[in-house]
């Protein structure tokens, strides 16, 4: 048993563009299990003691809006819907709404028993209706909050549900669940059929990137993806982690909205663990999250800002925050207006170093542009720079207190241009 009184939530926002992290004090000594955004200001985090923290700053500052006072329940999961409701589950099938954006909630069912505890909980644009899942086949729907009604489909431990975002897509909904089981609906959750079954741990959560393509994480660093709804699933295995992956979101890219392909997906498990997908989640990077604690979800309030929260834990002192500038890219300034001829990566400066010091780097045609450090041996480090930018010079300024006195290797990638560079880090 931890030691809560002592220790802070974990709460991490972050551009996804970025591997850099900074801290930040929820003052909420609970584990938060889930978070969401309604837009890039305001979400909610929910997790033990019946907890629920909001912020209306995009995660730079939270207030707690709600508590279990008695401690008797824990919540898994929220979720806002389009009109700015939320809903948020959990232990013994518990549900609270709230009609304000977050600002307070009621329960709307009580609890019975663990048997009947939810695990997730999705808003279906098709029909304006909420579903939430759990343990043991438990599974509830509602059209307004008030009055739930119980479904009967299936018979296993349900984690994640989530429907196509667009009402014209008929309802297509995926379920992720246990013993590595997926179901699908083409008709808004009225019935269920297997999808995926049997080759895989559990499956942790599920995210839809429009109408056809979803993707799902799971446990010992599963991923999977679909491009027909769950017709048919392709691995997507990283091969860095196998952590356990608790929690997946995505983001369209707001320049190609309607491509699958562009969305932003990031995910985070155990360990610290934070995996982030330019490309629709074919191909994942590994990012450095600066802490060790289990991360339990993740919600992308924007195409380069996300909030993870996590357990409480040594590593999770304090919490942790981004804030973004430069087009979602922390750390990083353009300098002046001189348009560059050339691409270039120069050698940064001080160097040996510690624990700061400063990459800069000529950028001569607009386009994406990442930026990695990687230790002696080429294991990748930090993905510092992840995203498209236009032409000129740039400074990244890298801080590197959580990493050990050694040689690193910098790395510049665009379409047009490679380079890499030794710098030396001496504490």
């Amino acid at each position: 048993m931890k030691k809560l009184l002592l220790l802070l939530t974990l709460v991490l926002s972050v551009s996804v563009a970025n591997a850099q992290w900074m801290p930040n004090q929820t003052g909420v000594p609970y584990s938060l299990f889930a978070v969401d955004f309604f837009n890039a200001n305001t979400g909610v985090a929910v997790g033990q003691g019946g907890t629920i923290v909001r912020t209306t700053d995009g995660g730079l500052n939270w207030t707690l809006v709600y508590q279990d006072v008695a401690g008797n329940y824990w919540l898994n999961d929220v979720v806002f819907t389009w009109a700015g409701y939320g809903f948020a589950v959990g232990k013994g099938g518990i549900i609270l709404r709230s009609t304000n954006f977050g600002a307070t909630w009621t329960v709307v069912r009580a609890q019975s028993n663990d048997l009947h505890t939810l695990r997730g909980v999705t808003y279906n644009a098709s029909d304006e209706s909420i579903h939430t899942v759990g343990f043991a086949g438990t599974y509830f729907v509602s059209n307004n909050g008030t009055h739930w009604t119980q479904r009967f489909d299936i018979n296993k431990t349900m984690h994640s549900i989530d429907f196509a975002p667009d009402s014209s897509a008929n309802g297509r909904g995926i379920i992720a669940g246990t013993d590595g089981s997926v179901w699908r609906s083409t008709n808004a959750g009225g019935t269920w059929a297997p999808s995926f079954t049997g080759r895989y741990d559990y499956m942790n959560d599920v995210v839809f990137l429009g109408n056809d393509v979803a993707v799902i994480c799971g446990n010992n660093g599963t991923l999977l993806r679909t491009t027909n709804w769950g017709g048919t699933w392709s691995v997507e295995m990283p091969g860095f982690t196998f952590e356990h992956l608790r929690s997946i979101d995505a983001f369209a890219d707001p320049m190609d909205p309607f491509n699958p392909d562009a969305y932003k997906v990031t995910t985070c498990g155990d360990n610290g663990t934070i995996l982030t997908s330019n490309d629709g989640g074919s191909f994942y990077l590994n990012q450095f999250s600066g802490t060790g604690a289990h991360l339990y979800g993740v919600s992308l309030k924007g195409f380069t800002d996300g909030v993870v929260v996590g357990e409480v834990g040594t590593g999770a002192t304090n919490g942790f925050v981004v804030m973004t500038s430069s087009n979602g890219a922390v750390g990083i300034s353009q300098n002046g207006s001189t348009v560059p001829s050339s691409f270039e990566l120069s050698q940064n400066y001080p160097n040996p170093f510690n624990p700061s010091t400063k990459i800069n780097f000529s950028i001569a045609v607009a386009g994406p542009v990442e930026l990695s450090v990687y230790d002696i041996n080429g294991k990748l480090v930090s993905n510092l720079v992840n995203t498209k930018l236009g032409v000129g010079n740039y400074t990244y300024d890298f801080n590197a207190s959580q990493l050990s006195s050694g040689t690193y290797i910098y790395k510049l990638v665009t379409n047009d241009f490679v380079d890499t560079k030794k710098m030396t880090l001496i504490k």
